[in-house]
């Protein structure tokens, strides 16, 4: 077996370079690959710190949690500055009793007249007073108000008894108009079409509250004020928003280890977004990561678009990686790798309330990748690659992601059938060798639990299933700070697996406002990978991981975050290196610019 660069050099002086190539790197491949301090991560030179939530079409909904005292939140919509629509004239003197047979409820669209029957049936059939009549009338009222028709009433009018049949006349309210102020750039139909979807008529204020929260939550909006006034018609009601936008342009700075050590695990990176570039609610994002070796250089870049009220998006992507490995001791093969991501997807959400949302995703990915030896040779690194190695994956990907919220916590759950095509020259080959044929299902869920004010937990799963053999770029990976920590990223790989992991956030500060700046936070991470019976492509004999370990989230100033953890790796990997993702240390700091 080969075991490091120099053997191949001894080699060069008798073997001609056309043949040591042929030799080394066809026929003997996995030996090539075997003898890197990473043998798994040469397999994914051209792959982002997180492939497995990479593949996931959209980004799903933030968890974020409900007050801890209610499962909803303070009313949005103050009652309307509206005077009483009528006030009830005397029918008889004051203190005449009035002979009543019937009283009937007339004009509700809402109730049925046998949920009247118990504030009308007790004065049916004797004789009332005024005040009891007006009783009877403010029952109605509540009932109304009881179920969040704030601007509906009933009104006990001037009338003509005959026969002894009063008649309750019930108003209900509808939304005569909208009117949006303190929009610049935003168009003002943006936030009138989403405010409509909670509009009925009878008007109900808790439809219209649903709607109003979640433009709150709108990343487009840095604050919005509601009120209701009374229109020209009786019964009739205007809606009164007033909103403030938020800063288009905004920009991040970040460095961490959340990079693969073959190619730098130190990395660099900024982000950069644009909200509501043409007035319309889309956005522009793009983000470059660089290792500090200068092995690994990844460009993203997307546009997402607003199609309807309910939040349904377009979204276009590319992803265009870089990398070289710059180990010093494989340092002098020049193993690179180029890969090129191009994705359309889209996202509808088919219910969205600020308690729950659950949306469906279909998208279609490409992708376009190619390794190579002594920086230019065209040179296969995975069981699968074609023999210039290229591989090429066309992915047709649905997806579903559900999110519910409660006053002691949150579920989110996603998961993506993904079917591989062979679609613009995809890699095609021979069974049982991975192509880009295959069926995979993907999936992950997420508890986050509210134990008391000071502790929050959180528990992940994630979940890969497929009856295929898979080329790297679909594979399920663990590994990393951002996946398994005490281990270096994308430490295994395999056609299935699973990562499971809980912590516990306690925090020990808060700033004026309430939210937390310094937390400790306990962890237990593990996962496995696992490949299908026939795939040719060999696993390394350790594929169970576990770790534990205690990490630290820290906000000195508004919008400058660190985190900083030790996990304790309980396997420890016979292909273990000395990096510090290796000896169980992860850390990242993000600077919000503005």
């Amino acid at each position: 077996m080969l075991r490091s660069k120099s053997f191949i050099w001894s080699l060069s002086a008798s073997i001609p370079s056309a043949m040591l190539f042929a030799n080394l790197f066809s026929t003997n491949r996995l030996a090539v690959i075997a003898a890197l301090p990473e043998a798994a991560e040469s397999k994914h030179l051209a792959q982002q710190a997180d492939p497995n939530r990479e593949r996931f079409l959209q980004p799903a909904p933030e968890t974020e949690l409900l007050p801890p005292d209610s499962s909803e939140t303070e009313p949005v919509l103050p009652p309307p500055t509206q005077e009483s629509p009528t006030d009830s004239p005397d029918i008889e003197q004051p203190n005449e009793m009035i002979p009543v047979r019937k009283i009937e409820v007339i004009g509700s669209t809402v109730f049925t007249p046998e949920q009247f029957t118990p504030f009308t049936e007790p004065l049916e059939g004797r004789s009332v007073s005024l005040t009891e009549l007006q009783s009877v009338t403010d029952a109605i009222d509540q009932l109304y108000l009881d179920h969040g028709y704030i601007t509906s009433s009933a009104v006990l009018a001037d009338q003509e008894i005959v026969d002894g049949v009063v008649k309750i006349q019930v108003i209900e309210g509808r939304l005569s108009e909208i009117q949006v102020e303190g929009t610049q750039r935003l168009d003002p139909n943006y936030i009138k079409s989403r405010i409509n979807l909670g509009v009925t008529t009878p008007l109900r204020v808790d439809r219209i509250e649903d709607q109003l929260r979640l433009l709150r939550a709108d990343p487009l909006l840095e604050n919005v004020e509601s009120s209701l006034r009374s229109g020209s018609q009786l019964g009739e009601s205007i809606l009164i928003v007033r909103v403030k936008e938020a800063k288009a342009f905004s920009a991040n700075l970040s460095i961490d280890n959340n990079s693969p050590p073959s190619v730098g695990s130190e990395r660099f990176g900024i982000s950069l977004g644009y909200l509501n570039l043409s007035g319309i609610g889309d956005d522009l994002a793009t983000s470059y990561y660089r290792s500090t070796t200068g092995g690994s250089n990844i460009w993203d870049l997307s546009y997402r678009l607003p199609i309807n009220p309910m939040n349904g998006t377009l979204q276009l992507r590319t992803v265009i990686d870089r990398n070289e490995i710059t180990d010093p001791q494989f340092d002098d093969l020049g193993i690179t790798g180029e890969s090129e991501l191009y994705e359309l997807s889209f996202r509808q959400p088919l219910i969205r309330t600020p308690r729950e949302e659950f949306a469906l995703s279909v998208g279609f990915s490409y992708k376009d990748g190619q390794t190579f030896i002594f920086d230019n040779i065209p040179q296969p690194f995975s069981i699968g690659a074609e023999a210039d190695g290229v591989t090429r994956t066309s992915v047709f990907r649905f997806g579903q992601d559900h999110i519910r919220r409660d006053s002691q916590g949150a579920w989110s759950a996603r998961s993506q059938f993904n079917f591989g095509t062979g679609l613009f020259d995809a890699t095609t080959n021979s069974s049982p060798i991975p192509d880009s044929h295959f069926f995979s299902w993907l999936g992950q869920m997420q508890r986050v639990q509210r134990l008391d004010d000071n502790n929050l937990v959180l528990m992940s799963l994630d979940l890969q299933l497929t009856p295929d053999s898979l080329l790297p770029s679909e594979q399920f990976v663990i590994g990393g700070g951002q996946s398994l920590r005490g281990y270096r990223q994308n430490a295994r790989s395999g056609d299935n697996g699973f990562r499971f992991s809980i912590e516990d956030r306690i925090t020990l500060e808060r700033d004026e406002g309430g939210v937390p700046i310094f937390q400790l936070v306990p962890f237990v991470d593990m996962g496995q990978v696992w490949n299908n019976s026939d795939n040719p492509d060999p696993l390394p004999s350790q594929t169970f991981l576990v770790s534990a370990g205690l990490g630290l989230l820290w906000e000195p100033m508004p919008g400058f975050n660190i985190r900083l953890g030790y996990s304790y790796p309980f396997i420890d990997l016979d292909d273990r290196g000395t990096n510090a993702q290796d000896e169980g240390f992860f850390f990242g700091v993000n600077f919000k610019l503005f």
